[in-house]
């Protein structure tokens, strides 16, 4: 079996990797750089923490598998529980509560506590999960780079253009740099999925939603958790900065930062956090979600679709943490193992009108 995957950033890297591992020959087709997409353009986070049961059931699957992942690889992603942290208002108050009984019954509750508790907030009502944290998310996919290039795994420089199809079955992919022949494809191009599959007549709901992050200069660390709160989240990394943005998107455009959306970072970062009025901006950068329409991936195949393409896409913004995991669940689809999940996500459901109930895109 020759296994084509369209696109080499997070998750078509572990896709590699654990294929290979079954020994698999597999080549990769990426235009740019490893890791150069969305990949490599977020805050490193994971968690347990959904507002739809099937998320939480994958994450509660995922997550762990990433903390072991994270002590196989070569180089270390430093995945760490370093908590998630809600500053909630009125509102917000009531509707934590019901996610708080669901998170309870999937055993991932956490606590209500007055924010005050973590030093660097004033008083106030905030939710506090100490089983979600933190990772180093280039450490990981190049982790898996490396494996791949140890393992004999091939990386095919160019733009894949469109399906090579023979008898209702796959055969191979044009690119912008000639043909090549395989027996599956497995489109991982993340944010773009969506226009790849339509130029080959396949209608798939993945869009490009715009998102900034914004990194601050260094200061004493003190703060562990992501905070979350009035439309804004933040973390602080090892050597002191912080790093967020906004919790809402944009209409795709360019890769340019807004100087208004980083003024509104950063006199959120000094309202919220004592002690740092004069807190200043140091970069930022933006990236894409890949948002579907009940924000969940899609995984597996259609029976419509010619036979051997395979899709990994759609986290809508929750990507990279479900990387490592769906790695392994897609590998086993393409060798014929049957994973629970499949179905769930299946590309199918959009047709079936199968919805899931995801609304908690940070």
């Amino acid at each position: 079996m020759k296994v084509i995957i369209l696109g080499a950033g997070s998750h078509g890297l572990s896709l590699a990797y654990h294929l290979l591992k079954e020994g698999v020959d597999v080549t990769l087709v990426e235009k740019g750089e490893i890791n150069h997409g969305s990949s490599g353009r977020n805050a490193g986070r994971f968690r347990y923490h959904f507002n739809s049961k099937q998320n939480i059931e994958y994450a509660k699957e995922a997550i762990p598998y990433l903390l072991s992942i994270c002590r196989e690889l070569p180089l270390n992603p430093f995945c760490t529980r370093t908590g998630y942290l809600w500053i909630l208002d009125e509102e917000e108050i009531e509707r934590m509560k019901l996610l708080d009984s669901l998170w309870r019954s999937e055993g991932v509750g956490g606590e209500f506590i007055d924010c005050s508790q973590f030093s660097f907030l004033k008083e106030g009502e905030c939710y506090y999960a100490p089983q979600d944290g933190s990772f180093h998310h280039d450490y990981l996919s190049l982790g898996f780079y490396i494996e791949i290039a140890k393992m004999g795994g091939k990386l095919v420089r160019g733009e894949a253009i469109s399906l090579l199809t023979s008898g209702g079955k796959v055969v191979g992919v044009k690119t912008n740099n000639g043909e090549i022949e395989g027996d599956v494809i497995a489109v991982t191009l993340g944010a773009w999925t969506g226009e790849f599959m339509s130029r080959n007549g396949i209608s798939l709901p993945i869009k490009p939603e715009k998102r900034e992050i914004f990194i601050t200069e260094g200061v004493k660390f003190r703060i562990k958790p992501l905070v979350i709160g009035n439309g804004f989240y933040f973390s602080q990394t090892l050597k002191g900065e912080l790093i967020g943005g906004a919790d809402y998107g944009r209409e795709a455009s360019d890769m340019d930062v807004s100087l208004s959306d980083a003024i509104d970072f950063i006199t959120f970062i000094r309202r919220t956090v004592r002690n740092l009025d004069g807190v200043r901006l140091l970069r930022g950068w933006s990236g894409y979600y890949e948002i579907t329409p009940d924000h969940s991936h899609i995984m597996g195949f259609d029976s419509s679709w010619p036979e051997g393409l395979f899709v990994d896409a759609g986290y809508s913004g929750h990507g990279v943490m479900f990387s490592a995991y769906s790695g392994k669940v897609m590998s086993d689809a393409i060798l014929g193992r049957r994973n629970k999940f499949l179905d769930v996500f299946s590309p199918s459901r959009f047709q079936m009108r199968r919805l899931l109930d995801e609304n908690m895109v940070i």
